[in-house]
């Protein structure tokens, strides 16, 4: 306490306006750290484990502040122990505890547009992208209709090569016809997940991870869960066909858009997988492969 109060002392001693609008910013800074992390575990599960190591630091100090007070040495001792021991582990017990939400944040940062390239562009030709569009809609409508359980899965800028492998390779082209018989109950593949990348039905049967969000809509699966879940990890548009409702949803950023029509649903798709014309487009890939080449597009240092 006595170091808390000299530092504020010391503070208001040197403080002068410059000093007083860096003191300003740094605190703002601050809080909008704390913010985002805190913005990062909300909905999740690591919030409340967030709160039982606050919880089990609290008592724990205050225990061992107590014993100390009252003359309890040996139980002074033990939490004394227990304290440091835990402090000096607490940057791995953090990663351990945090690890899918910082998988997540480094996941976002090296899927941002800034960094990543155009090898995992959704639909690089327009008339291609608009075509596929209108045929996973065409195929969302009839499963709808039907009440026909689906899960389509868009890549975009992430790519989905670990939920690939846990599905059946396919690389067909994206067709209204293809998409409903995958999903048909008879069929052997119409369990888990279908991935759609540049025009291409790549693989079905995929598993999704589940979402572990405590406040998903009371009366939502297996497949909604699983779509929230993919989003999480990745960049990628999930497609969701209610079996038991035929309601049509979309997953994007790890939140789920449910009641929409076809028509809704295509415009939010060509809004959102909209292919960008890489020459328009700026990324540390592309500066990179820009100094490799020379101005008439050779290597650098040919004539």
């Amino acid at each position: 306490m006595t170091f808390i109060q000299q530092f504020f002392a010391d503070m208001l001693v040197n403080l002068t306006p410059g000093r007083g609008a860096v003191i300003l910013i740094d605190v703002m800074l601050t809080a909008l750290l704390f913010y985002a992390l805190l913005r990062l575990v909300s909905n999740t599960r690591a919030l409340q484990l967030a709160q039982g190591l606050i919880i089990y630091y609290v008592l724990a100090f205050g225990v061992e502040w107590l014993s100390l007070k009252t003359g309890l040495l040996a139980l002074n001792s033990v939490f004394s122990w227990l304290t440091s021991f835990s402090t000096s582990f607490l940057p791995l017990l953090l990663v351990v505890v945090f690890q899918p939400e910082l998988r997540r944040m480094l996941g976002r940062l090296g899927s941002s547009k800034f960094v990543t390239p155009d090898t995992h562009t959704q639909f690089m030709d327009v008339r291609d992208w608009e075509e596929s569009v209108d045929e996973i809609v065409k195929s969302v409508k009839y499963l709808s209709m039907n009440r026909i359980g689906a899960l389509i899965c868009i890549q975009r800028q992430t790519g989905l090569e670990d939920y690939i492998e846990t599905g059946v390779r396919l690389d067909a082209l994206v067709r209204a016809e293809t998409l409903s018989t995958l999903f048909y109950p008879n069929s052997t593949l119409h369990d888990g997940g279908v991935i759609v990348a540049n025009n291409r039905i790549v693989a079905a049967r995929c598993l999704f991870p589940l979402t572990a969000s405590v406040e998903l809509e009371r009366g939502l699966g297996t497949r909604h869960r699983a779509a929230i879940g993919i989003t999480e990890e990745s960049d990628a548009i999930v497609v969701v066909v209610s079996e038991q409702t035929g309601v049509i949803s979309l997953a994007v950023r790890s939140r789920l858009t449910r009641y929409l029509s076809p028509l809704e649903l295509r415009g939010m798709l060509l809004v959102m997988t909209k292919p960008m014309s890489s020459e328009h487009r700026f990324s540390l890939a592309t500066l990179f492969r820009r100094r490799r080449q020379g101005p008439e597009g050779g290597s650098d240092g040919q004539a």
